[in-house]
């Protein structure tokens, strides 16, 4: 697309689970461009997501940066949570609309005694930092009591309360696995690696706001907005020009079927969709249920996953052409992929 001022710009939209799939699908749409010699200096990446594999996540910032160095701007439409908040760090812009959200970066872990569901790496480290405290007051208490209360020696106070309390913690620490703790401090340390790699490209990142996003929040469903979002990174707006041109598009997009985020990952060139070369992408191709089902399902709340995959993308990328567009730079080897 090309700006008030002239200037050319790629749009890719990413909509669904971050994953190798959508990794590759982005890669490709990036190479297409290479071959036509069509790649622009600058991209707007249009991402909603309720995160995924947070090395696909990582891989997709890197692929940003590494094409377009230094000319990322992320555009964030509605939610972008976990793996997708990570790619979010490859910017050196962002935008982030009304609706739009970041989510913290502490990593997901599977259950493994239940179904489908998953705990936060920072959760054994919440408890056991809640089982230090509760020890450490429990203990002042009794000593306290006990000394003053019966005026035997400070010693043999600090024994009996020592005895106590660790009648009392002992059965709750115990049931603390130590490769537990080994497996959640790896997990977050994939956050942190990933995270500070982005960060020292794309300078917009503020000091220690990387650590405020792996531990300092209290929930992984928690809100980071646009306002939140100044706190933790440099370079932050409102959508204008042709980011608002997309933002209006992709949020229309969502609203129509707010389950397009979740699922099969959906990869759009937005350059495709305006040349005609694909009709504007309709989201609800990408659930199975008829008509009825999805009139039913109108009044439900708005930001549940669903895991229905489509054809879409793969339409999309068939209907793709190579463009005839004068090149804008030399194109990179697929070889310089760091």
């Amino acid at each position: 697309m090309t700006d008030e001022k002239g200037s050319k710009t790629d749009v890719f939209i990413y909509l669904g689970d971050i994953n190798r799939k959508g990794y590759d699908e982005l890669s490709t749409a990036i190479e297409k461009r290479i071959n036509g010699d069509i790649l622009s200096e600058k991209v707007i990446f249009c991402i909603s997501t309720y995160g995924g594999d947070p090395n696909a996540g990582y891989r997709i910032g890197r692929a940003l940066q590494h094409y377009y160095p230094g000319n990322v701007t992320v555009l964030v439409p509605s939610l972008c949570k976990s793996a997708g908040t990570l790619a979010v760090m490859a910017a050196n812009h962002l935008v982030i609309g009304d609706r739009g959200e970041l989510g913290p970066l502490d990593i997901q872990l599977r259950k493994s005694d239940e179904m489908g569901e998953h705990s936060s790496g920072l959760d054994i480290f919440k408890a056991i930092d809640q089982l230090q405290e509760r020890t450490i007051n429990a203990f002042r208490e009794y000593l306290t009591d006990i000394k003053y209360g019966s005026g035997i020696s400070t010693r043999l106070s600090a024994d009996i309360a020592s005895q106590i309390v660790n009648s009392l913690i002992q059965p709750i620490s115990s049931q603390i696995d130590p490769m537990k703790i080994g497996e959640h401090q790896r997990a977050m340390g994939i956050a942190l690696s990933y995270g500070e790699r982005l960060r020292l490209r794309s300078n917009n990142l503020k000091d220690d706001a990387l650590n405020k996003l792996i531990i300092g929040y209290p929930s992984h469903g928690f809100v980071i907005d646009r306002s939140e979002a100044r706190e933790l990174f440099e370079n932050v707006d409102s959508p204008t020009g042709i980011a608002l041109h997309v933002y209006k598009m992709v949020s229309a997009m969502i609203l129509n079927n707010p389950r397009s985020i979740g699922g099969s990952p959906l990869v759009l060139d937005f350059d495709n969709i305006l040349k005609g070369e694909t009709n504007e992408p309709d989201a609800n191709a990408r659930t199975p249920e008829n008509d009825d089902t999805q009139e039913a399902e109108s009044g439900t709340e708005q930001n549940q996953p669903d895991g229905a995959g489509s054809g879409e993308a793969n339409k999309q990328e068939q209907q793709i052409n190579e463009s005839g567009t004068k090149p804008t730079r030399k194109s990179k080897s697929k070889s310089e992929v760091n």
